[in-house]
């Protein structure tokens, strides 16, 4: 092969990467002091909240998207949070999770827009965008029990 083809070669493969990513949406951590778990809790009417996982009882991620930023999170598996007594028992699972123990993180578009936040121990999902104003979330597990289940039961 020729200096000019392999050179040709580079440059489509990394147009392909940078276009291939170039709509994911990525987490960025928060500072403690600005948001935490218990402030979006207790201004989670302020938001849309969903949850994803295996029942309330046992989410793996919960998301906050703020009502009036005419952005939306979406998702196959995300399903309303429609009280504070069910948003604080989901909170209540997710703290107890050592294996996972979760953070608030920001959820921010590929331009660097702010869509809303995550709340969740397993930040290894993905945020597509559907359109400039929709951010698709999927990729979270079922369950963040996982193959360590047993730790939770060890004598």
């Amino acid at each position: 092969m020729n200096t000019r083809s392999a050179f040709g070669a580079i440059i489509l493969v990394a147009a392909v990467l940078v276009y291939g990513c170039a709509n994911y949406g990525t987490l960025k951590p928060t500072a403690a002091q600005d948001v935490t778990i218990d402030t979006l809790t207790k201004d989670w009417m302020n938001y849309t909240v969903s949850l994803t996982g295996i029942d309330t009882g046992e989410p793996t991620g919960i998301f906050f998207d703020p009502k009036t930023d005419g952005k939306a999170i979406t998702g196959d598996h995300l399903y309303r949070v429609d009280s504070q007594e069910s948003l604080s028992k989901m909170v209540g699972w997710l703290k107890f999770n050592d294996l996972y123990y979760p953070y608030v993180w920001k959820m921010v578009g590929p331009d660097g827009q702010f869509y809303g936040y995550a709340y969740t121990g397993y930040p290894r999902f993905a945020m597509k965008m559907v359109d400039d104003k929709t951010m698709l979330v999927y990729g979270l597990p079922a369950t963040l029990r996982g193959n360590d289940r047993g730790s939770f039961f060890k004598e």
